[in-house]
């Protein structure tokens, strides 16, 4: 038996790094979730704004002015203190929020008959944009109200502003006349001739100019723009809100989806298998139809112009081409899990090659489920389980059958096919025979595998039908009498971890991984990953003709899908 160099581990090669179509493709899986997210979250959005109350906004601005200078009245300022100025601006909104100035505010709304509640009153300092600095602070301030009535709203604005403007007056006018009480108890101490002296008449010239000023205090603020009643509402506006809640939602529906793809073990495509595996993939095997299902025969035989016959004759290629020289005689056909389809793989392909011309030796190495000879259709009472313990002979247990209508018939011998003589049976079957008590150490045994070492000297091929590799050790034990191993991947069943640990076992076995088959998922076969070819003959000549677009797999390989034998 050749034994070819073993698979490397998978930690030794170097993971390839995600692509964009790797992201796009997790999007596109998940995109009914991506949409789901988004619908809800647009909606909401737009559901939860259309309800709230409308909300109006007024505002009366402000302008900042310093008081007249009254040594230099016609001149007036030449100078503002830009400090000064900041402070006072800064210190509006607090103002405005006092107590005092609400009360005020309240007193001036009571007299218009508007309510003293309801609305919310803030300043905020408006930059001077078209200053050559950018972003100065101007000297215009914003008396803003929100209330759900437009006409409060104004009247709030209006109120609180005006009550400013007066407010700040009377505390200059106070600051004022405190000045001049200060001036005149100072000059009722001067009499007589004192009144004439230099001092006197300096603090009766500031006397004067104060009592100029106190009339013409403003408070260095008053009214630039009035507050007027709002047509339209600032807030809500649904359609704001729903792209606002589109934006949301989108990258909430991206991020939930890469989440859910963390903790979603499935494979995907083949090539995550190959990438998992670190093995070439020799054939991708699309799934049965429903009646080919319910029908239960080999489909290479009942339908040899499908797609699942054109993906086995692909397989039979490909084999050729991994044994090039033909060293390898046995062949152990297996999978992680139970249930993937090993035995309809082993029994198709089998037919594929005897149809190629060549010589096919089926070993149903499950002792534990068998199958071959129910797809078959043949007896099962005696097989390799009683040639193993010496019972029967081993050509007394194989049993014929004839690729052309699966009928051995009579007269079909064992040694005249070997010869070569009997063309009629290309195919043999070893069948479990009955299912021993200790399966495993059966096929673990020298006489099991002395029963494949002399199916290999008569045979061109001995395929191995083995039980599934991490349900039970048969197959590590078996992988010591054939020569290659070909494992199968069922992709509606494969998840991550299954295939780390298989991929950790196949490492392990003595024997030479010839490839992969992957059974695809349901409708991949109208996917636009991959295309099959479907072949159907004309009435008249019989010719074939193209329905479909060629496999890529045929496409690269530049073999047609039914092409001369080969292996």
């Amino acid at each position: 038996m050749a034994t070819p160099p073993m698979i490397r581990p998978a930690q030794e090669d170097e993971r390839e790094g995600l692509t964009l179509r790797d992201y796009l493709g997790v999007m596109w899986r998940r995109k009914w979730i991506i949409l789901l997210v988004v619908v809800v979250a647009t909606g909401s959005a737009y559901f939860f704004s259309a309800r709230q109350a409308k909300v109006y906004q007024a505002q009366a601005d402000l302008i900042y002015e310093q008081q007249l200078d009254v040594a230099n009245p016609l001149t007036g300022q030449t100078y503002t203190d830009a400090n000064q100025r900041l402070v006072e601006l800064n210190a509006v909104n607090a103002i405005i929020k006092s107590p005092t100035m609400t009360n005020r505010a309240d007193a001036l709304l009571q007299k218009q008959g508007q309510p003293t509640s309801g609305y919310v009153v803030s300043a905020q300092v408006v930059q001077d944009t078209g200053s050559a600095a950018g972003g100065q602070t101007g000297n215009v301030v914003s008396v803003v109200a929100t209330s759900e009535q437009p006409a409060l709203a104004a009247a709030a604005a209006k109120a609180y502003a005006d009550s400013f403007v007066d407010w700040r007056g009377e505390r200059v006018r106070a600051q004022i006349g405190l000045a001049q009480d200060a001036i005149s108890s100072e000059m009722k101490k001067y009499s007589g001739a004192a009144k004439e002296s230099a001092d006197y008449l300096i603090l009766q010239q500031r006397l004067r100019d104060l009592q100029i000023l106190k009339a013409t205090a403003t408070g260095n603020f008053r009214v630039l723009v009035p507050a007027t009643v709002p047509e339209a509402p600032i807030a809500p506006n649904p359609l704001r809100s729903a792209i606002l809640g589109f934006g949301v939602g989108l990258f909430a529906g991206i991020g939930l989806a890469f989440l859910l793809e963390q903790f979603d073990t499935r494979v995907r495509r083949p090539d995550d298998v190959a990438a998992l595996l670190r093995q070439p993939i020799l054939g991708r095997m699309p799934r049965l139809s429903r009646e080919q299902q319910k029908a239960n025969t080999l489909v290479t035989l009942a339908h040899p112009a499908d797609r699942v016959s054109e993906a086995f004759r692909m397989i039979r290629t490909n084999l050729a081409f991994m044994d090039v020289d033909g060293k390898s005689r046995s062949l152990m056909l297996t999978s992680s899990l139970q249930g993937e389809g090993k035995s309809v793989a082993v029994a198709n392909l089998a037919v594929t090659l005897a149809l190629a011309g060549k010589k096919v030796v089926i070993v149903d190495a499950d002792l534990r489920r068998p199958r071959q000879h129910r797809l078959f259709g043949l007896k099962n009472e005696t097989g390799a389980s009683a040639v193993a313990v010496g019972d029967v002979a081993l050509r007394d247990a194989l049993q014929p059958v004839d690729v052309a209508d699966l009928n051995g018939g009579p007269g079909v011998d064992f040694a005249a096919w070997v010869a070569g003589t009997d063309a009629r049976a290309r195919l043999w079957v070893l069948t479990s025979g009955v299912i021993p008590p200790n399966p495993g150490e059966i096929v673990s045994s020298q006489r099991f595998a002395a029963i494949i070492d002399e199916l290999e000297h008569e045979a061109d091929i001995v395929l191995v039908d083995s039980p599934a590799m991490l349900a039970v050790g048969d197959t590590a034990a078996l992988a010591n009498s054939v020569d290659g191993i070909l494992f199968l991947v069922d992709m509606e069943k494969a998840r991550r971890p299954v295939l780390q640990a298989a991929a950790d076992q196949l490492y392990r076995l003595p024997s030479a991984m010839m490839g992969l088959v992957v059974r695809l998922p349901a409708g991949s076969g109208r996917s636009k990953d991959y295309y099959y070819s479907h072949y159907r003959y004309s009435q008249d000549d019989k010719k074939p003709r193209s329905t479909t677009g060629v496999a890529k797999e045929q496409a690269s390989s530049g073999a047609a899908p039914d092409a001369s034998p080969q292996g």
